[in-house]
């Protein structure tokens, strides 16, 4: 059977704080509740920083018809052994019924999009996929291979936005 029609809106979560928790169940179920002491709360904490208009850090939202379906943001720092790599994209995230469709490939450009607004010449990313996976495909060049706080190995990608 075919998905219905997406009608998708992208929302900063500073247009709708009410989501917050929400977003936060999300990382918290996919990532989070692999740190042990951390909690929702925790999660719902780490996401205040991004309840504001108009500045660093953005934190996008897609809505499919009023709900809320995936996330990512565009933060700061989030490996510190190169201070010099300022903006990271991270918190990609599609909800498994709406997973497949490109949802990500889009919410990601719309946020590198905002992000050139502001200014934002280099972005950098962590992911799991060795190969660099759908951000290669986005056109995210591998500088490294490192490991993770947790242990895990990771690639750090990069990639060089267009001045607007």
């Amino acid at each position: 059977m075919r998905a219905p029609p997406m009608s998708i809106e992208p929302i900063l979560l500073s247009q709708n704080p009410a989501l917050l928790p929400v977003v936060a169940m999300w990382y918290f179920t996919q990532w989070g509740r692999h740190v042990p002491g951390r909690s929702h709360d925790d999660e719902c904490q780490r996401l205040e920083v991004f309840l504001h208009d108009g500045a660093l850090p953005l934190l996008l939202i897609a809505l499919d018809n009023g709900e809320p379906v995936a996330a990512a943001q565009l933060k700061f720092h989030e490996r510190t052994e190169h201070p010099e790599r300022e903006h990271w994209l991270g918190g990609v995230y599609v909800c498994p019924s709406h997973r497949g469709r490109g949802l990500a490939a889009r919410l990601i450009e719309e946020l590198m999009a905002r992000a050139a607004a502001l200014g934002v010449r280099d972005v950098y990313l962590q992911t799991e996929a060795d190969d660099g996976g759908l951000y290669r495909r986005l056109g995210w060049t591998p500088l490294e291979s490192v490991t993770h706080a947790g242990g895990s190995p990771v690639r750090i990608l990069w990639r060089r936005l267009a001045p607007r």
